[in-house]
């Protein structure tokens, strides 16, 4: 699976997917049985170097997958997202994250930003100990 994201004349593929609840699993293919599939999905930017900022405005999300003896990938969703100015700067904090997640009354899926604490490092504990550590 693969996402794009288009704003004005500026897209973005976001090639790198993964999914699950606590422990999220790089996709790489997915079975969906006749009951369908329920998992929270994720689309990163590829690490080639590009990069690439949101800004307030406007975008379409479509969401592609690749069906087991296709040539080509199928569009299985599309939509259209606002990102308001708040949210707009916080994707360039490495623990903060874009999410969206549906508004039933506006009918509309709604921006909002989440920040984590950053994970601490256990080398930098022990060095805090001062208890050896690989490097000693």
């Amino acid at each position: 699976m693969h996402a794009t994201l288009a704003r004005d004349e500026s897209s973005q593929t976001f090639n790198i997917w993964v999914y699950g609840d606590e422990r999220l699993v790089r996709g790489s293919g997915l079975f969906v049985g006749e009951t369908g599939v329920a998992a929270n999905h994720h689309f990163l930017t590829p690490i080639d170097g590009s990069s690439f900022h949101f800004i307030q405005g406007n975008y379409r999300l479509d969401v592609f997958a690749k069906v087991l003896g296709d040539s080509k990938p199928r569009k299985l969703f599309s939509q259209r997202l606002e990102i308001d100015r708040d949210a707009a700067g916080a994707p360039t904090d490495a623990h903060a994250g874009l999410y969206f997640d549906w508004g039933p009354d506006s009918g509309s899926y709604m921006s909002h930003v989440d920040k984590r604490d950053p994970t601490p490092d256990p080398e930098d504990l022990l060095k805090l100990l001062s208890l050896p550590t690989r490097e000693n």
